[in-house]
């Protein structure tokens, strides 16, 4: 697989959506932009939350543990505009899951999640040279143990020293 080519496709797909969410949605205050695939890897989608949709999840939820909060702020797959633009996504999806390197699942998966990181490196320092936007971005896989630690380790290399500390403690630890 080319991921150099890959990343050149996924890259300008994901600052088209994230560009196209921002202007769509101008009155929301985004917090939060992150790529995920699926524990076999074979899907890529783009997520996105505000502040105004959690808290209009929060409201309507009797659950108010902190715990519950950090769940619905974190859990990429609960989030308003998760999948977004899902079906731009389909020929970069259909490509992983018709790739021969498949055979080495572990090494492919590894591949993916670390192209997915410079992918998003890359959209976080295109979209926030030029737009007002404060947000974590970070690698998500659903329905994976390693989803805490793919998420903070491409946290880490993403975003800022200050905002990766803070999402490193999300789920109140130190």
């Amino acid at each position: 697989m080319d991921w150099n080519k890959f990343e050149d496709d996924c890259f300008q797909l994901t600052v088209k959506l994230i560009k196209r969410i921002l202007s769509e949605k101008p009155n929301e205050n985004f917090y939060a932009f992150s790529l995920y695939t699926d524990s076999s890897a074979m899907t890529v989608s783009l997520s996105a939350n505000s502040e105004e949709k959690l808290k209009a999840i929060l409201d309507v939820d009797s659950d108010k543990s902190e715990e519950n909060q950090r769940y619905y702020r974190w859990a990429t797959s609960e989030w308003a505009y998760e999948g977004y633009g899902a079906d731009l996504f389909s020929e970069i999806s259909k490509e992983l899951r018709l790739s021969p390197e498949r055979e080495h699942l572990s090494d492919f998966k590894k591949n993916l999640i670390n192209s997915l990181t410079t992918v998003l490196k890359k959209t976080h320092e295109e979209i926030l040279k030029g737009e007002n936007v404060a947000a974590i971005m970070f690698v998500s896989i659903t329905d994976d143990d390693d989803a805490e630690y793919i998420e903070n380790i491409s946290s880490k290399i993403i975003n800022s020293g200050t905002a990766h500390c803070l999402f490193s403690k999300r789920y109140g630890g130190e």
